[in-house]
């Protein structure tokens, strides 16, 4: 065996060629190759399980379904058969051509049995497979193969089940690409909706994907840099997932959190109750806040009135015991706050009020609401 492997077989380098995505055919090829140079006694065993691991790729590929422990000719034949060469018993001039690969797979079981020393173990004095046992097997193998790589480059796999990468349907891609009207936005729990329309699909579809799923997939570096730019910063869901530390709720509780605070705030859960009267410090900016929630965030939906007047009491007199020292430096502080007016949203269910509105309300806030001296 002075010759590679690829001078001898070239078809088991072009199956590894074909999906180099694939890690059990790379691994499968590898093999053989090393066996093949080193003059190993598994050679038989390896190329008869390589070419049923390429049929049961293509079968799959294709969308059918792989036989069950069955021989290497059944798989052969279901694999021809799923590529649409299917032997009509002597209808066709063709089937001669089938009938001799489904004798060729025969043989190489047959020889697999007879010569083969490791699937189901031989005496220890038989003979090591011989050089013309190994090239006979070889090119078998290659030749069916061969043909099976070439009609599977013929058709086309099954979308909805394929693993073949995204450019091996580039005529799919550009028709899709050049009719498609996609339009895209994030909602307030930080989700990419993504709309597509197109063609007859008048009304369209929806695709939902939170912004660290979009991003492990698409840009695995992109993840890594959002998350090293969030070390150090407290969001959203982790100040919603902090637990109450033991006894907070007592009146010892609250006399020791006043005092590791100097007394003088309280939190903002803690005045998580709803107001409906209000004359307290801000009493002056809840016409103004009022006409800013139901005009330019709800569009002036009188439905809403009551629901936005309470929330504006409500949001107002929590504000009261916010220490905030300096709106464009404390990020805490803002995030506090936009945690709060979310929560207040759902509690007078006012669903209009979201994302980019919560925000807005929180930056109307820090306009109107001074901060306070250290």
């Amino acid at each position: 065996m002075s010759s590679g492997l690829d001078d001898i077989a070239p078809a088991f380098r072009a199956a590894a060629n074909r999906w180099p995505e694939a890690p059990n055919i790379q691994a499968h090829y590898a093999d053989i190759a090393s066996t093949f140079e080193n003059n190993g006694s598994s050679l038989i065993e390896l190329c008869k399980s390589f070419l049923e691991t390429i049929c049961i790729t293509i079968i799959n590929e294709l969308g059918g379904n792989a036989p069950a422990n069955g021989s290497t000719t059944d798989y052969v034949v279901a694999s021809l058969d799923q590529l649409g060469l299917r032997n009509t018993r002597g209808a066709s001039a063709f089937d001669k051509v089938l009938s001799a690969y489904n004798k060729l797979a025969d043989s190489l079981t047959i020889v697999r049995n007879q010569e083969g020393s490791v699937a189901h173990g031989k005496d220890g004095f038989v003979d090591a497979i011989s050089d013309r046992h190994a090239r006979v097997y070889l090119l078998s193998a290659d030749t069916i193969i061969a043909l099976l790589l070439q009609a599977y480059d013929g058709v086309e796999p099954y979308i909805l089940k394929t693993r073949e990468p995204h450019n091996r349907f580039s005529h799919h891609n550009e028709r899709i690409d050049s009719a498609t009207q996609v339009e895209a936005w994030v909602n307030e729990d930080g989700v990419v909706e993504l709309s597509f329309r197109a063609g007859s699909l008048e009304d369209g579809f929806n695709i939902r994907v939170p912004a660290s799923e979009l991003l492990y997939y698409l840009d695995r570096r992109a993840y890594v840099d959002v998350l090293d730019a969030l070390r150090g910063i407290t969001t959203e869901a982790e100040e919603e997932s902090v637990p109450e530390e033991e006894g907070a709720g007592t009146e010892q509780g609250k006399a020791e959190k006043a005092e590791k605070t100097g007394g003088t705030k309280e939190s903002l859960s803690e005045k998580f109750e709803p107001v409906t009267d209000y004359q307290g410090k801000y009493a002056d900016q809840v016409s103004p806040l009022y006409e800013f929630i139901l005009h330019s965030l709800l569009n002036g939906n009188s439905r809403y009135a009551t629901q936005v007047q309470n929330f504006a009491y409500t949001l107002l007199n929590a504000m009261e015991d916010m220490a905030v020292v300096d709106w464009s430096k404390r990020h805490s502080t803002r995030s506090e706050v936009r945690l709060f007016v979310k929560k207040l949203t759902k509690l007078f269910s006012l669903e209009g009020i979201q994302g980019n509105a919560i925000d807005q309300i929180v930056e109307w806030l820090s306009q109107h609401i001074e901060g306070e001296a250290e």
